[in-house]
């Protein structure tokens, strides 16, 4: 099954989106120390869309494109909910385009580590760079080999809701910085339950690699940080957060 396909149903249910809205509003704050202010936005891999209808309840002009058609569907719906004008549409991190370049734009909640190769990193950036007007910036959240490593090991994870349950089951390959992930989901319908699985593989990437990908891709590093905080990261961060520009 294709990551973020049934999952889509549950993503909000089970409180997955709730790290970009964290995000979004440490974005702010990283805003307010460029004391910049994006008049448009692109969000990468914009999932079901949370952290999109933020920006666009800001009156931020407002674009979102991930790979899962399932995941749109959801943003679309939520955005018509609110009333909100956005353009979404499914397009891979590694190929997309852009009628219109926009100002600021930003890729959160581990998006860019399922980019599983440099060489792919490096396409994502460099359409990134031709999204964005001169001189605007790239924000974005990226977990580290130590990440892949503390976090995702060989971890099995499980919670429930009401009507949703979950099980996690981790594998890390160290010389690959590489961890997967097959995902159980067991989710109510009436008297009984579906069962579906999902497997997830993410790449962790350390400050060498990025900041060499940004210099490769037309970005200067502005700033990186311990993720959510001001902080300078040290080897045992575990998510970065990276404020790039485009030359």
């Amino acid at each position: 099954m294709r990551v973020y396909s049934k999952f889509a149903s549950v993503y909000d249910r089970i409180g997955s989106d709730q790290f970009s809205a964290k995000m979004f509003r440490y974005t702010q704050r990283l805003l307010n120390r460029l004391d910049y202010r994006p008049r448009s936005v692109l969000d990468l891999a914009c999932g079901t869309g949370t952290a999109a209808l933020m920006w666009a309840d800001n009156n931020v002009v407002t674009y979102g494109i991930d790979g899962s058609e399932q995941m749109l569907s959801v943003a679309r719906k939520k955005a018509r909910d609110n009333g909100l004008n956005i353009s979404f549409s499914r397009q891979q991190l590694t190929s997309f385009t852009m009628a219109k370049k926009v100002d600021l734009a930003t890729c959160y909640f581990d998006s860019l580590n399922y980019l599983l190769t440099l060489s792919d990193l490096t396409a994502c950036f460099k359409s990134a760079r031709r999204a964005l007007y001169d001189g605007g910036y790239f924000i974005f959240d990226v977990n580290t080999p130590e990440a892949m490593k503390v976090l995702w090991g060989s971890q099995v994870y499980a919670d429930e809701t009401e009507n949703v349950a979950w099980i996690w089951k981790n594998c890390y390959f160290p010389k690959l910085k590489r961890a997967e992930i097959k995902a159980t989901f067991f989710v109510r319908q009436g008297s009984s339950w579906e069962r579906f699985e999902e497997n997830h593989a993410e790449r962790g990437y350390g400050i060498t690699e990025i900041k060499k990908v940004l210099k490769i891709s037309g970005f200067k590093a502005v700033k990186i940080y311990e993720c959510l905080t001001f902080a300078k990261p040290d080897r045992k961060t575990i998510r970065l957060a990276v404020v790039a520009q485009k030359k």
